[in-house]
């Protein structure tokens, strides 16, 4: 699975529309390998679309996002979008790897934890990782 972050520094950037930079990573069962960064410059939506037909991204991890624009990455290109997550993004990518419970990096007060309950039916659930209850649904092919 493809997947981009957000990232400042070496944590999640904390606020999506000012995130800068954005690490390209590939996830596979045997973990995980960062293929480059890549400057978002003023527009993260833009490079992110771009990226996204270039590179074949499937999901985005980030920080805070407000609901428009998450719909926005996930209707204009099919992305699906972990938002609301904090910590050091290399812990975050291990928890991926070994397919436990990214929720645990769920941004301090945050109750969103990947999915409302408006939103339960048929976002959640599909790669099996769960998160705060429902379950997460990845983009990739389960087997």
């Amino acid at each position: 699975m493809k997947l981009a972050v957000t990232v400042w520094e070496n944590r999640i950037s904390p606020v999506f529309d000012s995130a800068k930079h954005l690490l390209l990573v590939t996830l596979d069962g045997k973990g995980f390998h960062v293929e480059r960064t890549v400057a978002l410059g003023d527009d993260p939506f833009a490079a992110i679309f771009r990226l996204q037909q270039q590179e074949g991204i499937e999901l985005l991890l980030c920080g805070a996002l407000c609901r428009r624009g998450e719909e926005r990455l996930k209707k204009a290109v099919g992305l699906e979008v972990l938002p609301f997550l904090s910590g050091e993004v290399e812990t975050i990518l291990q928890h991926l790897a070994m397919d436990a419970d990214p929720g645990v990096f769920a941004m301090p007060g945050c109750r969103r934890q990947c999915c409302c309950r408006r939103r339960q039916q048929g976002n959640c659930g599909k790669a099996g990782m769960v998160l705060a209850g429902p379950v997460y649904r990845g983009g990739g092919d389960e087997k």
